[in-house]
C-alpha cells in the first residue's frame, strides 16, 4: 500500500523553510549592523586622535625628593652619551656585582654629586676613580644589613664628589665623598625628623664600632653613612 504526502503537508514544509531563510538573513542583517557602527565607531576614535594628539609630556631632568632637587635617570642617560663614561659606568656596574652590593640602591643614584649641582654650576653626575670603588663596597653593604631593614628604602642624594664640587658646594675637605666612601640619603618611607633619629642613633649605637660606621644627620631627614671612620655628627 503506499503512501502519498498530501498537499497540505508540502505548504508546511515550504512554509517552515521559509521562516527558516528569514530568521537566517535577520541574523546576517544584524551581524553586520553591529560590525559597521563598530567600524565607525573605531574610525571615530582614530579621526579624533588624529585631530587631538595625545599630549606628549616630557621625562623631567630634576626630581624633587624630599624638597631636594635629584638628577633624573633621564639626566643620567645623557651623562652617559658623553665621552667614555658608558664604558666606565659598566666596569663600575660589573664590579659592584661581583661583590653582591649591585641592588642596594639604583646604581646610578651612587654617581649623583649632590642636590645643589645648579646652583654651584657642576655636572649631577661624576664617575670616580677605579682605586675608590671597593670604599663603596662596605658602605653598601651597611646600607642593605642595617640601615634598610630599619627604615625601608632609601634614595642617594650624594654619592661620589669630585673635588672641585666638593669645593664649590662648601663641603668638608676631608669629605668622604671624594673616597667614594659616603652616601647622603633620604628614607622613600614618611619619617617625621623626631621618628628618625633615634632609629638611626640606634643602629650606629648597635653596629657603628664593627662597621667603621660614620653617621651624620643633617637638616630635615636627610642623613649621611660612610664605612671610613667611627664618628657621629
Amino acid at each position: 500500500m503506499e503512501i502519498h504526502e498530501s498537499e497540505d503537508h508540502e505548504y508546511v514544509d515550504i512554509h517552515i523553510e521559509r521562516r527558516r531563510v528569514l530568521w537566517i538573513t535577520a541574523l546576517v542583517l544584524a551581524g553586520v549592523i553591529t560590525l559597521v557602527v563598530l567600524t565607525v565607531d573605531k574610525v571615530g576614535q582614530l579621526a579624533e586622535r588624529i585631530v587631538r594628539p595625545v599630549e606628549y609630556r616630557p621625562v623631567p631632568e630634576v626630581y624633587d625628593i624630599k624638597g631636594y632637587a635629584a638628577a633624573s635617570e633621564s639626566a643620567f642617560e645623557k651623562f652617559l652619551q658623553k665621552g667614555n663614561h658608558r664604558e666606565q659606568f659598566a666596569a663600575l656596574e660589573n664590579y659592584l656585582q661581583r661583590e653582591k652590593v649591585a641592588d642596594v640602591v639604583p646604581l646610578y643614584e651612587l654617581l649623583r654629586q649632590g642636590s645643589d649641582w645648579q646652583e654651584v654650576g657642576e655636572p649631577p653626575f661624576a664617575i670616580p676613580p677605579q682605586k675608590y670603588w671597593p670604599s663603596m663596597v662596605a658602605t653598601l653593604r651597611v646600607v642593605r644589613d642595617d640601615v634598610i631593614p630599619k627604615v625601608g628604602p632609601v634614595t642617594v642624594l650624594s654619592g661620589w664628589r669630585t673635588h672641585t664640587y666638593n669645593r664649590k658646594a662648601g663641603g668638608a675637605k676631608t669629605s668622604k665623598h671624594m673616597h667614594f666612601c659616603g652616601l647622603d640619603m633620604v628614607p622613600q618611607r614618611k619619617f617625621t625628623r623626631k621618628q628618625l633619629i633615634p632609629i638611626l642613633h640606634g643602629i650606629h649605637k648597635r653596629v657603628g664600632k664593627q662597621q667603621n660606621m660614620g653617621l651624620g644627620i643633617y637638616s630635615g631627614i636627610r642623613f649621611h653613612v660612610d664605612t671610613c671612620g667611627y664618628r657621629r655628627w
